[in-house]
């Protein structure tokens, strides 16, 4: 089991790598097509729901752990 650090360590990168991407999507490098349907704006959309959801429960912890 992992201690609570080393999950907002690995975290961390992973939040990293998410806001790359989304810069990738943002400036068009990087598009998502479901169906021939570009869906890039959606997948903005939710990874940066995700990522603040995310966030949340990682600020939520700390505050338990103190």
């Amino acid at each position: 089991m992992e201690t609570p650090e080393e999950i907002r360590v690995r975290w961390r990168y992973l939040r990293d790598m998410l806001i790359e991407q989304l810069g990738h999507f943002e400036s068009g490098a990087l598009k998502m097509h479901e169906a021939g349907v570009n869906v890039s704006t959606d997948a903005i959309w939710r990874l940066k729901q995700n990522i603040s959801e995310f966030d949340r429960l990682i600020c939520d912890s700390e505050g338990k752990d103190a």
